[in-house]
């Protein structure tokens, strides 16, 4: 484990009501291997926007509109998450004017061009309640799948490898939903020798169930094993989200986290390692037993030691508020979830925090980007500041 600088919580951005997280958006930080980070966030005006940090958050540059519309969702994938050696931020986003969902790409080694905005499906009405994930297959098709309100508004569609970034959107493939009201899906690469299957994490809201489903591209058919029953979800609309993952690429194994009770007594943030053929529950949860008031969650890796490292709102010993005013906390394994640290405090001032995301795959420094629901909308980032050094004059 590295030992980390203090760190600032500082204001990268503000957005609109709860456009950042309740459509469900499966959202990350980006960070490239020159380190720089971009957050691609809602902003007042309702439009999808990003900015970048070259200092892993301290400071931002000023931000690029993507698209100026009425944004109720959003969700990004990284072409290097996929272990495509380029540069491109896929996102998705969910608008209420003409109901569709969009995409749009930033090609991050090219000066942040913005490619043509496609439509991946023209909806007609727009409600809470639904979803929203993209990711790209190892063979390069991108995914998306979407839910624009809590009826059977959506469906699952793929971009062919050819088609990217600005080609057409393939017509509705085979569906990843089923009951659809508050369900969830996180979209990750496969790992099978066909490259452009997906593997898609379920939280099936009716069933309280999380459930692993693998998309098998040729045949246009999804299998489905159950990872976790007992999983008491929290609707997106009141805080998101409370399962997370990335993509172990050395291993090629997805890493999974999430909590099996949100702001409840006694619940536990479990955490398991996927693949097509296997589904292992860590050793040792990741926060056992919590004592109420706890939610949230993102699981990261650092490629310089392989350490995973776990970021949640609220303290263990249930002194904070869930939804009032909690602060945010982390643990590491530094041996793949078999054990876990301490408990460690990362911020320092209690908010009424609602949203939590990080950089899945990082080097030098995390980056983890919260929502604050105190007084404004704001959105932040625990960004590392220098170290206090102590000078001495040796010889004297």
């Amino acid at each position: 484990e590295r030992l980390m600088p203090r760190r600032a919580s500082v204001i990268v951005a503000q957005t609109t009501g709860l456009a950042q997280f309740n459509g469900a958006g499966a959202q990350w930080l980006i960070q490239t291997p020159g380190g720089v980070v971009y957050l691609v966030y809602v902003d007042t005006g309702s439009d999808v926007a990003f900015k970048k940090s070259t200092n892993y958050g301290l400071t931002w540059s000023n931000p690029t509109v993507v698209f100026a519309g009425t944004t109720t969702a959003v969700a990004v994938w990284y072409d290097r998450w996929s272990d495509i050696a380029a540069g491109l931020i896929h996102i998705a986003y969910q608008e209420s004017a003409t109901d569709d969902t969009l995409y749009r790409t930033i090609n991050t080694e090219s000066s942040d061009a913005l490619s043509t905005q496609t439509v991946i499906f023209a909806g007609t009405s727009t409600a809470t309640g639904g979803c929203l994930a993209i990711t790209r297959a190892r063979g390069g098709n991108v995914y998306c799948a979407t839910m624009i309100d809590a009826g059977a508004e959506g469906g699952f569609y793929r971009l062919p490898n050819a088609n990217v970034p600005s080609g057409a959107w393939d017509a509705a493939r085979a569906t990843v939903f089923e009951a659809i009201t508050g369900d969830m899906v996180l979209l990750f690469p496969g790992f099978a020798a066909d490259n452009q299957d997906i593997i898609a994490i379920f939280w099936d809201a009716s069933a309280n169930e999380i459930s692993r489903k693998v998309y098998d591209d040729s045949g246009n058919s999804w299998g489905e094993t159950s990872i976790s029953t007992g999983m008491a979800d929290q609707v997106a609309t009141t805080a998101f989200p409370h399962f997370d993952g990335f993509v172990d690429i050395a291993n090629s194994q997805i890493v999974l986290v999430a909590w099996n009770g949100v702001d409840t007594a006694s619940a536990d943030l479990l955490g398991w390692t996927v693949t097509e053929s296997a589904i292992t529950a860590f050793t040792t949860p990741v926060v056992s037993n919590g004592t109420d008031d706890q939610g949230l969650c993102a699981i990261t890796t650092d490629l310089a030691t392989g350490d995973w490292y776990c970021f949640y709102g609220g303290k263990s010993d249930g002194s904070e508020t869930f939804l009032t005013s909690i602060n945010i906390y982390y643990k590491v394994s530094q041996d793949d979830g078999a054990t876990w640290g301490p408990e460690t405090q990362l911020t320092y001032t209690a908010r009424d925090t609602t949203w939590l995301i990080a950089t899945p795959r990082w080097n030098t420094h995390f980056t983890v980007a919260f929502h604050n629901d105190i007084a404004l909308d704001e959105l932040m980032v625990s960004a590392p500041i220098a170290q206090p050094r102590a000078n001495f004059v040796l010889g004297l």
